[in-house]
């Protein structure tokens, strides 16, 4: 019965506002105005007519402009798409064995974003790059 009593207890100070934690003012967690992020996207490394991998890459795009940025957060999927389609393209042509080159595949997706928006600005960011 006490048992009851303490928990009931604890969680009604766990929910009470005056025990919130205040909302961060700045540093890692919150991002940059500028910065839109994309969803994830994927390729699938083919050999031998099977697949023998999925390559995933997560990015988002640094726009500094307002107006582009919206054009940007309108063009999502077809960014994604086209970036899914320039991923499989270099998938195509990958080594067995071998890691994703990106000094190699990064210009090629950035070259992608600059055509599928229409105009340079556009500065794509790769977070993280898995060949699973």
């Amino acid at each position: 019965m006490l048992r009851r009593v303490l928990l009931a207890s604890l969680a009604a100070l766990a929910a009470s506002p005056a025990t919130a934690a205040a909302p961060p003012t700045g540093g890692g967690g919150n991002q940059k105005a500028s910065f839109v992020r994309l969803p994830v996207f994927n390729a699938n490394v083919v050999r031998s007519n099977r697949t023998r991998g999925v390559l995933s890459v997560e990015s988002g795009v640094d726009v500094p402009d307002a107006k582009l940025r919206a054009r940007v957060q309108m063009l999502i999927p077809r960014l994604r798409a086209d970036l899914s389609r320039r991923l499989a393209l270099y998938t195509d042509n990958l080594a067995p064995g071998l890691s994703p080159n990106l000094d190699l595949l990064v210009p090629q997706l950035q070259k992608q974003v600059d055509q599928t928006v229409g105009q340079p600005g556009a500065r794509l960011l790769v977070l993280n790059v898995l060949i699973n």
